[in-house]
């Protein structure tokens, strides 16, 4: 069996960022920050923007483009991401990328063998500890190991990995939007008192009757009461009407 085994150097070119950071503007291209990269995705909404004079100074040695793989060198060290198309940006402070050589590697496939257990396990090892944050020598970078297979294999990893994230992606969106759907309607009930009432109308909006509550120094809806969970939760578990796992 292949062991497929060579260095970062032979299948990716290896550049370092800016070593300052740029006035921010509000718009313009932008400058990408170390906190963008998040378990192999690029979160722009927490990059800020610099001025198109300042992009020419700051991409003079390399200009991020579709696909390489940007990553962190200093703090946030083993995150990385695919720098994706048509977005105008520069390197941030502390963030490299590795420009894949086409023939040897798939940019995705890349990407995931950066955020491969065993790659981890070499940036672990090759972390230089410092007074104040921890880093690996870009310097070094070239002679990191790591297992590349033909690129036949790679697109087949590369492929059902990205089908996998794509779940997750979609499953994330799913319970953001069901959380901020939980919060909305706990909100409409319980804080504005518009559940609905016998006849399907928001209870307070409708004119349900309300009563001052000292406690809570408001009023809230008739009939209701105010306790400790407890006083509601401990008859139902001693009569068997809701059992804990």
């Amino acid at each position: 069996m292949a062991d497929y085994m060579t260095t970062i150097g032979r299948v990716a070119e290896i550049f370092d960022g800016p070593h300052a950071t740029p006035f921010k503007t509000s718009h313009g291209p932008f400058f990408l920050s170390i906190s963008s990269l998040e378990n192999g995705r690029l979160d722009l909404s927490k990059s800020s923007h610099l001025s198109e004079d300042d992009f020419k100074k700051w991409t003079k040695r390399i200009t991020p483009r579709k696909g390489d793989v940007l990553f962190s060198y200093e703090t946030r060290l083993g995150e990385a991401a695919l720098m994706p198309d048509e977005i105008k940006a520069s390197l941030g402070r502390r963030m490299g990328l590795l420009r894949p050589r086409l023939d040897k590697v798939i940019p995705k496939y890349l990407l995931y063998a950066y955020l491969s257990p065993a790659f981890q396990q070499t940036i672990i090892a090759n972390t230089i500890t410092g007074a104040t944050v921890n880093r690996i020598s870009v310097s070094e970078i070239p002679s990191f190991p790591v297992r590349i297979p033909g690129l036949g294999e790679q697109k087949k990893v590369a492929d059902l990995l990205g089908h996998i994230d794509s779940k997750i992606d979609c499953n994330n969106r799913i319970n953001a939007e069901l959380e901020s759907m939980a919060k909305a309607l706990y909100d409409y009930w319980f804080v504005q008192f518009d559940f609905p009432d016998a006849d399907g109308k928001p209870h307070k909006s409708s004119g349900g009757k309300m009563v001052y509550n000292a406690t809570l120094g408001r009023e809230i809806p008739q009939g209701w009461a105010v306790g400790p969970l407890s006083d509601w939760l401990l008859p139902l578990l001693m009569n068997g009407q809701v059992t804990v796992q």
